[in-house]
Formats: structure tokens, C-alpha cells, sequence
């Protein structure tokens, strides 16, 4: 069985989708899957600054996520 979450990614994340996707995209994983595996499944391995899960700051990767959740993807920025 599989599910579907709803992705938005931010900076250079965003490369991950296609571009017509806008940053913005629903996935379908697994019954089950981690945030980490939806890392992965996006090829998401640069330097992540915050996660949230639903509007909330996520730091477990090994959460679980569920059917319709919304995540968002922020890396980490450098600036001067």
C-alpha cells in the first residue's frame, strides 16, 4: 500500500523535482515511511537546515509519516 505527502522544497532543493513542479509536489511512498526515506526517495543528501512536518520543526528523521502529511524542506544557507 502506498500513501501520498505533500512536498514542498525551498533554495536549491528544489532542483529535486522537476522544474514545472515549482518547488512543490505530491509524493507517494510507502505505508509507513520515514522522513528519511523520503529524503532519500527525493536524492536529498546536501546539508538540510529544518524540517517541518504539518507547520512543525521536525528533527527525527525516523518519524513516521502518515497519508496527507505536508513537509517542507529547508537547506542549509550560507551568506555574508
Amino acid at each position: 500500500m502506498t500513501m501520498t505527502v505533500h512536498v514542498k522544497l525551498y533554495s536549491r532543493f528544489r532542483r529535486h523535482l522537476p522544474k514545472e513542479a515549482q518547488g512543490e509536489a505530491n509524493v507517494e511512498l510507502p505505508e509507513g515511511a520515514t522522513l528519511a526515506r523520503l529524503l532519500d526517495q527525493l536524492n536529498i543528501s546536501g546539508r538540510v537546515q529544518l524540517v517541518s512536518v504539518n507547520d512543525e520543526p521536525e528533527p527525527d528523521r525516523d518519524r513516521i509519516l502518515q497519508q496527507g502529511d505536508n513537509v517542507r524542506i529547508f537547506p542549509f544557507v550560507v551568506g555574508g
